[in-house]
């Protein structure tokens, strides 16, 4: 029975034919296996588009990047991410979608909060201001949606503009909070797209400024034990100073009247 383990230890480590009989760990549930195959489903569409591509061989992806060194988890394995049109608002200048290269189901994944994947949050805020059109009513957003409220399962982040009158409720707050350690514990309510909910849905919102961390794993850092990340979604609104930004997360608990979908702040349709 020694021998029998050891050979299957083994196997596991080189790839050998034993190891694919192996039950996934709990990692690969959440995050996902590089050999997921995008033509027995359709919620792996994305992942088919980003899987093997790089820089010089970016499929049809509008562009394939490769951080520097300095922002590589282990500059001996990196990590790319992809830019493509989103499919949410065709059409128009507004709708982008960042992904990493590696496989990521999304929000739930590990891997985005125990320091082994990229900063995306900063690499995406630097692709929005590059892509998604200049509006001064309707400045950028990014967000993330969670597990349960989005139909692909490669992570995917969008690259936006803001709902105007989620904006304008952002910009009422009275006394925002401005520490990011305190996140978890604000409640504001916004107004939002009224193509997606009539109502309006209760955020944690903090006015931060700063260089924008790894959302991922600042909330996860902070996120209450009775709840899980694959409930949440997060968004990012420029607060239309320098570097300043409203970080939102919500869940569909929150307030009676969260949400898992952070399309929902976004001016798509209105």
């Amino acid at each position: 029975m020694a021998v029998t383990a050891a050979i299957v230890a083994s196997s596991a480590l080189s790839g050998g034919g034993v190891a694919s009989a192996a039950l996934p760990t709990p990692t690969q549930k959440l995050c996902g296996q590089s050999t997921d195959d995008p033509a027995t489903d359709k919620s792996l569409l994305l992942w088919g588009k980003v899987k093997g591509t790089k820089p010089g061989q970016i499929g049809d992806n509008i562009d394939v990047i490769q951080p520097g060194p300095q922002y590589q988890p282990n500059p001996k394995y990196v990590k790319y991410y992809a830019i493509r049109r989103g499919g949410d608002h065709k059409g128009h200048n507004d709708d982008f979608l960042l992904l990493p290269t590696n496989r990521i189901r999304g929000i739930e994944c590990p891997y985005l909060y125990n320091g082994s994947e990229l900063n995306l949050w900063s690499a995406a805020w630097l692709q929005a201001g590059k892509l998604v059109a200049k509006n001064p009513t309707r400045p950028i957003a990014i967000g993330v949606n969670s597990a349960t409220a989005r139909s692909q399962n490669q992570l995917h982040i969008h690259l936006a503009q803001v709902n105007p009158t989620t904006l304008a409720d952002l910009r009422a707050i009275p006394n925002p909070e401005t520490h990011l350690d305190n996140w978890t514990k604000t409640d504001v309510v916004l107004r939002v797209n009224k193509t997606k909910s009539k109502i309006p849905r209760h955020f944690r919102v903090v006015k931060y400024t700063g260089g924008l961390p790894d959302l991922f794993r600042v909330l996860k850092r902070q996120l209450p034990a009775t709840e899980d990340m694959a409930d949440q979604s997060i968004g990012v609104v420029d607060a239309g100073q320098p570097n300043t930004y409203f970080v939102l997360t919500s869940n569909p608990k929150l307030g009676g009247a969260g949400t898992g979908l952070m399309d929902m702040i976004y001016g798509w349709g209105v």
